[in-house]
């Protein structure tokens, strides 16, 4: 994890996340090159899947670099949050808090998320219906390496 850094577009410095946030990478079949990161914890207390933090791999981030190579990484990267709150028992509810408001807007738009707003001012939540119809489009292969 230490070759995913802030200084070289990764947004955070993913070796110093808490040691009870899970790191899910998205990779290419054919040669496991990462293509997004997504940071996900149990969360117990509210029935769901907390995402900590979620990015695309640089060279996917139209917005900050002005290209993409590939389109749906975030897309894809939530729909790990979801399966793995199917596995738990969360029937696929997820919670997290968006960086900024137009981030907040762009969930809300692009997952149905709902705006909630108690615990932090882009929290958002993505309910068990939709989070279904997000694992319908975006299929992935776990693989343990």
């Amino acid at each position: 994890m230490k070759k995913f850094r802030e200084s070289n577009g990764w947004h955070i410095n993913w070796n110093e996340i808490p040691k009870n946030v899970g790191v899910y990478a998205l990779a290419l079949k054919d040669d496991n090159t990462i293509q997004g990161l997504v940071g996900i914890k149990n969360d117990k207390d509210s029935h769901a899947v907390y995402i900590h933090w979620a990015c695309t791999a640089p060279h996917n981030n139209k917005h900050e670099y002005g290209s993409q190579k590939y389109v749906g990484v975030g897309r894809h990267l939530f729909a790990i949050a979801a399966d793995k709150s199917i596995e738990w028992g969360y029937e696929g509810a997820v919670h997290g808090f968006a960086a900024n408001e137009e981030l907040l807007k762009h969930y809300i738009d692009v997952f149905h998320a709902e705006y909630l707003g108690m615990l932090h001012q882009y929290q958002f939540f993505i309910d068990e219906e939709q989070a279904k119809k997000l694992l319908e489009v975006y299929h992935y292969e776990w693989n343990e390496t």
